[in-house]
């Protein structure tokens, strides 16, 4: 039910925004370093060495602004993390998502700080014989800061950005955590 009003919410922006002077725009990707844990075990120190860690994070918004002139636009974000662990011969992957508002603002025309928070699920992957559960219910947020580096209405950011997650998972009831620090790089269409 939650999942279905933020997807409407997004719908709503989405289609307000496309119509409108106003829009704003921005799609990219990250690399960091992630930590996934079921009810408060790391996963990665429940592996041991020899395993490969990869975070991976994607992003989307979309919205409006600025808001009344000044630099502050208002949005719908759509984004998710992968926390993928591997040993050449099988993997676990960890996948948080993140659905809900969020808040840009420019304090100087080179600097963006941006934050979300909202409606959480996971899509957890693996080969080995093993049962991973998707997400009863779950909250996610993310803060970032990054260089607006472009010309006129379009940029490039350049930043860092912490997300984090906490599930429930469906059939174990478990608790999954999921943070990731990330630098990522994102194109944005903006009015200033």
């Amino acid at each position: 039910m939650i999942k279905r009003l933020f997807i409407c919410i997004l719908v709503f922006v989405l289609a307000g925004s496309v119509y409108s002077q106003g829009l704003y725009f921005d799609i990219g990707f990250g690399l960091g370093s992630a930590t996934t844990e079921i009810d408060g075990e790391d996963v990665g120190d429940s592996l041991g060495s020899g395993v490969d860690e990869v975070g991976v994070d994607l992003g989307l918004k979309v919205g409006y602004g600025p808001i009344a002139g000044m630099p502050l636009y208002i949005a719908g974000t759509l984004e998710g993390i992968g926390h993928r662990f591997d040993d050449g011969t099988n993997y676990i992957q960890f996948n948080s998502y993140l659905l809900g508002p969020s808040l840009i603002v420019y304090p100087i025309p080179l600097i963006q700080i941006a934050g979300s928070i909202g409606h959480s699920w996971v899509s957890n992957q693996s080969d080995l014989p093993i049962s991973f559960h998707d997400s009863e219910s779950g909250f996610a947020g993310d803060l970032s800061v990054a260089l607006d580096l472009g010309q006129k209405n379009h940029g490039f950011l350049l930043g860092l950005k912490y997300f984090t997650s906490t599930n429930t998972l469906e059939t174990s009831k478990a608790e999954q955590n999921s943070s990731m620090l990330s630098i990522f790089v994102k194109y944005a269409y903006r009015h200033k």
